[in-house]
C-alpha cells in the first residue's frame, strides 16, 4: 500500500481534496492530506494540518495568519518544502499531488523541487495551459503536469475526469516507477547538444559508448544546461563534453530569448574539478520567437529555424564577448580541461558560402583562447567545420585523453 501526500489548500479546495482522498482509499492506497491553506476557516480535516506544517517551517499560524498574502505564502511555501524533504527523508510518502491555481501551484511546485528526481510527484493546476512560462510549475524537477480545464471550484464531470486521471497517474507512477537515479558508483559523461551540433555530438557519444562509457546528454536550449549544471553539483555527472554553448547567449542579452534560463553555464565542472572538454558550438547566434525579434533584426540576418522560431546572427562583437565569458569562467577550473575549434564554422549552415560561415570571427575567437586561457588549459584548433564526421572524432578522442589524465 503506497502512501499519497495530497498537499493542497482545505479551506478552498476541500470538494476536489475528498474527492481525491475517496480515489486514493478507494484504489487500495493511502491518502496523506497535507493542509497549505491561508485563510482564516476549514471547512475540512487534514491529516498533518497548518499548524504543524508551519510549526516546522518556525511559525505559528498566529504570526502568519497576521501577515499580509505575500508574506502568509512565503511562510507556507517554506514550510511545506521543509515538511515534504521531511517525510521523503523519513519513507512517509511515495508519491505527492498538488493542485490548485496559480498559489497553490507555485507553493507545490517550490516544494516538490526539494524532492529528487524520480520521485513520483504531480500537479493539477489551472496555470498549466495557455501563454505560461512553463518554468513556474516545474522548474527543473521531473514534476508531471496536468491542466485541471476548469477552475477548482467543486466538483463537475469535468474536474472528476481530470483529476480522476491525475490520481491514476500518480498511483500508476509511485506504484510501477519510483526509480530514483542511481548512479551505482558508474562514472556518467554529460553531453549538451540541439538540432545544429546533434550529429557531431551524437557521433562523439556513440564513440564513446562503444568504450564502455556511460553517457548522458542535455538539450542546450534553457533549461537542458540548468538541469546538467545541478546535476554536477550534485556529483552524478563525473565528467563533460560540453560542446553545445549557444545557452550562453541567452544569458549575453539578459536571460532573453528561447534559449533563457540556464544562466552560469560552465561553472558547475570548473568548481567540482571534473574532467571538462569544451567548445563554442553555436555561440554565433540566438534563437529567437517571432514577438522577440531585434529591433535591428533585418540589418542583423537571420533564418527561419521552424515556424515559430528564427535563428539570428549574432556581431561579430557579441560572439567576442561570450567568448571572453567562456575564458573567464574556464579559468576556474580545479580539473584537467581541455578547449577545442573547429576554424570552419561552429554549427550546421556554416560552410562557405553558408549563411553562419564567419571564418575571420572565429580566427579572433582564437586568439581570445590563446591568450586568455590559463596555461592549465590546453587549447586546440582544427582546420575544419564543427558538422565534419572527423571533428566528432576528434572529439571522442579528446575526451577520451581527458579521462584518462587523472
Amino acid at each position: 500500500m503506497a502512501v499519497i501526500g495530497v498537499v493542497a489548500c482545505c479551506d478552498t479546495k476541500y470538494h476536489e481534496i475528498v474527492f481525491v482522498r475517496e480515489r486514493i482509499k478507494a484504489s487500495g492506497n493511502q491518502p496523506l492530506v497535507l493542509d497549505i491553506s491561508t485563510g482564516p476557516y476549514i471547512p475540512i480535516q487534514a491529516d498533518v494540518s497548518r499548524e504543524e506544517i508551519l510549526e516546522l517551517g518556525g511559525y505559528t499560524w498566529e504570526q502568519v495568519h497576521s501577515f499580509e498574502k505575500s508574506g502568509a505564502i512565503s511562510a507556507m511555501t517554506e514550510s511545506i518544502s521543509k515538511m515534504l524533504v521531511k517525510l521523503y527523508k523519513e519513507k512517509k510518502i511515495d508519491g505527492v499531488l498538488g493542485m490548485g491555481g496559480l498559489q497553490n501551484t507555485v507553493v507545490c511546485s517550490a516544494a516538490m523541487r526539494l524532492l529528487p528526481i524520480g520521485f513520483p510527484k504531480l500537479i493539477c493546476s489551472t496555470i498549466a495551459s495557455g501563454y505560461r512560462y512553463f518554468d513556474t510549475v516545474v522548474g527543473d524537477k521531473d514534476i508531471a503536469v496536468i491542466p485541471s480545464i476548469v477552475d477548482f471550484a467543486g466538483m463537475n464531470p469535468i474536474n472528476e475526469a481530470v483529476l480522476g486521471n491525475a490520481v491514476s497517474a500518480l498511483i500508476g507512477m509511485t506504484l510501477y516507477g519510483g526509480q530514483l537515479i542511481d548512479t551505482h558508483g558508474e562514472e556518467y559523461i554529460a553531453t549538451t547538444l540541439m538540432g545544429i551540433t546533434n550529429d557531431t555530438v551524437m557521433r562523439a557519444s556513440d564513440a564513446l559508448t562503444a568504450q564502455g562509457r556511460k553517457m548522458i546528454s542535455f538539450h542546450s536550449t534553457g533549461i537542458g544546461g540548468r538541469v546538467m549544471e545541478t546535476l554536477i553539483r550534485e556529483g552524478i555527472i563525473s565528467a563533460v563534453m560540453d560542446l553545445s554553448l549557444h545557452e550562453m547567449t541567452a544569458e549575453y542579452f539578459g536571460d532573453y530569448g528561447y534559449s533563457k534560463g540556464a544562466d552560469n553555464r560552465l561553472c558547475a565542472a570548473a568548481e567540482m574539478g571534473i574532467p571538462a572538454l569544451i567548445c563554442p558550438g553555436g555561440i554565433d547566434f540566438a534563437c529567437l520567437r517571432p514577438d522577440e525579434l531585434f529591433d535591428d533584426e533585418e540589418e542583423r540576418g537571420y533564418v527561419w529555424h521552424n515556424k515559430d522560431l528564427t535563428h539570428t546572427r549574432l556581431y561579430e562583437h557579441e560572439i567576442l564577448d561570450i567568448t571572453r565569458t567562456i575564458v573567464e569562467r574556464l579559468n576556474r577550473s580545479k580539473g584537467p580541461t581541455e578547449v577545442i575549434l573547429p576554424m570552419g564554422g561552429l554549427r550546421t549552415f556554416s560552410y562557405p558560402g553558408e549563411f553562419f560561415h564567419k571564418p575571420e570571427t572565429i580566427k579572433k575567437m582564437k586568439k581570445i583562447f590563446e591568450e586568455g586561457l590559463k596555461p592549465e588549459i590546453t587549447f586546440k584548433t582544427y582546420d575544419m567545420n564543427f558538422c565534419d564526421p572527423e571533428f566528432a572524432d576528434i572529439c571522442a578522442a579528446e575526451m577520451t585523453k581527458l579521462l584518462q589524465s587523472r
